[in-house]
């Protein structure tokens, strides 16, 4: 089984390319944030480690995770980050595992992997082959802008934090560029899998 990353920045359209997969190629997209959201769910042993690492205060009233302190609490603090991070990512990898061995045992010749932070986490290496979604930077700007109401220096901030594309594209083995309408990508994207009969489910 072939095993597909699929990243992009931050309005790069990425979402919109594993839509279409999705829908119109009824191909399987395993998402990264959901797993992500999954192994800190309610009564898992994600969310339990939480807890016992930063504290009941960390929690809701209903017991799932409060993100937004969370996230306040490693804004600022580099070592509270990678405490976090050795606590979800080893939980995400066993989620992850047991998607692509049951997709595996179920004979399926191919899977995507939806995951916004590929190649920060060197993800790649795990994959047998990378497609990076790019738009350039004005593009970009002008969908985060309508998306989340945010101001142009808002939206810079947000592009800027991320990996560039110019050390993306290094590392990517196939590029999907989206500069263009909705109906442009479709068409870039519908050319691009159809050719592609391996991956056929």
């Amino acid at each position: 089984m072939r095993v597909i990353g699929v990243t992009g920045g931050i309005a790069s359209g990425k979402s919109t390319v594993t839509d279409i997969l999705k829908k119109r190629f009824s191909y399987i997209v395993i998402d990264a944030d959901q797993l992500a959201r999954q192994a800190v769910a309610l009564g898992s042993p994600g969310l339990i480690k939480i807890t016992t690492v930063f504290g009941s205060e960390v929690i809701n009233e209903n017991g799932d995770l409060n993100r937004s302190l969370l996230g306040e609490l490693i804004a600022n603090d580099e070592q509270a980050r990678k405490k976090l991070n050795a606590i979800v990512h080893p939980e995400i990898k066993k989620l992850y595992d047991q998607q692509i061995y049951y997709y595996e045992t179920t004979g399926v010749p191919a899977v995507f992997f939806d995951c916004p932070l590929l190649f920060e986490t060197n993800l790649q290496n795990m994959m047998d082959e990378t497609i990076l979604v790019v738009s350039d930077k004005e593009t970009r700007i002008s969908r985060i802008k309508e998306r989340d109401g945010l101001s142009r220096e808002q939206a810079i901030k947000r592009i800027e934090m991320q990996m560039s594309d110019e050390e993306k594209i290094g590392l990517a083995d196939t590029i999907i560029e989206n500069n263009g309408s909705l109906d442009d990508l479709l068409i870039t994207t519908n050319a691009y899998f159809s050719r592609r009969k391996i991956w056929v489910v």
